[in-house]
């Protein structure tokens, strides 16, 4: 089996020669070939070359476009930062509150020179991997794109007080998220993973989910031409799997580290294809041999669960993690999966 076949028939459910792993190494590309993050994250040719060095000492089966979610809200004119060891982070965000969205113009998505960017990177990768080996598409859900475009304290008093506005916002945001996912999957995407934190019973009350996030995600996940990984976004989704569980087009979960699988499975079924749990930033921390077991020991407790990859969890892999860490990861999973 190669790298593509092995992921459908995680999601279908069918039997494999082994588990399919991944890791989220987006970042770690500029590691392997030495490349300044600038140049990383605004070339699609050293895009490519870096994660042309992921397949050739990685193996990972399965690759990731740019994690670099501040581009999209440099396209409706944020500001960013570029960081020595970590993708760009945000400076400044266009706008302060929601009732100033609709002075911001959409997005051109053929000539603005980040989605240009990330549509190109998008496009070399499916077709250096040439339908052996998933590309997976990274945006925002258009609860949680807002939170860059006028900050997360500016989006969230929006939210709270502003139903008006919000709704406004989430017209233009899901607006774009529709054109902007489909365009991906246009350029090459087999798949798209949607972390969102805006989503949360943590960050938002019961009402506000029921009556504007749920609807806002089940109108803007109707109309995407792709299956949906819907990422934790750095909450545990566990004890919440019924708010999620009968969203369109989402055919896997990308669970926290602190998630139970068990819980989930008990919640929602079998199937729904689940991803996890090894947690990725953290795993420089750990020494070869407490990978192999950790890994054993998630393989074990899922060895019953034909819809499940193994992979990690939250965002890139640290730029600092020895490549024995990672290179520990895959070999326990081909070893023992």
């Amino acid at each position: 089996m190669n790298s593509m076949e092995r992921v459908l028939a995680a999601l279908q459910g069918r039997k494999r020669d082994r588990r399919a792993v991944t890791l989220t190494l987006s970042l770690y590309g500029a590691k392997l070939t030495g490349c300044p993050l600038k140049e990383y994250y605004t070339s699609p040719q050293a895009y490519l070359k870096g994660q042309q060095a992921v397949i050739e000492h990685c193996r990972p089966d399965i690759l990731f476009t740019p994690f670099v979610l501040t581009a999209e809200a440099e396209a409706f004119g944020s500001e960013i930062v570029y960081l020595a060891k970590s993708p760009p982070n945000l400076r400044k965000p266009v706008i302060r509150h929601g009732r100033e969205m609709a002075s911001l113009p959409d997005p051109d998505m053929e000539t603005h020179p980040r989605l240009r960017y990330l549509r190109e990177s998008t496009r070399l990768l499916a077709e250096a991997s040439q339908g052996t080996r998933p590309v997976a598409g990274l945006l925002l859900s258009p609860v949680d794109l807002p939170a860059l475009i006028m900050g997360i304290d500016g989006w969230l008093e929006t939210l709270l007080f502003d139903p008006e506005n919000t709704r406004r916002t989430l017209e233009k945001t899901t607006r774009f998220f529709v054109r902007w996912a489909n365009t991906l999957v246009a350029e090459g995407a087999d798949l798209l993973v949607i972390p969102s934190m805006f989503s949360h019973p943590k960050i938002l009350t019961p009402n506000i989910l029921e009556t504007t996030v749920m609807p806002a995600l089940t109108e803007a996940f109707q109309e995407v031409n792709a299956p949906l990984v819907f990422h934790h976004g750095g909450n545990p989704l566990s004890t919440c799997m019924g708010l999620y569980d009968d969203l369109p087009n989402v055919a896997a979960f990308a669970l926290d580290d602190r998630d139970s699988f068990a819980d989930v499975r008990e919640q929602i079924g079998r199937e729904k294809l689940l991803m996890g749990n090894i947690n990725g930033p953290n795993l420089w921390r750990l020494t070869p041999e407490e990978i192999r077991t950790a890994c054993r020991a998630l393989l074990d407790d899922r060895a019953d669960d034909d819809r499940f990859v193994i992979a990690t969890a939250g965002a890139d892999v640290a730029y600092d993690t020895p490549l024995e860490n990672i290179t520990t990861l895959v070999e326990a999973v081909e070893s023992f999966g």
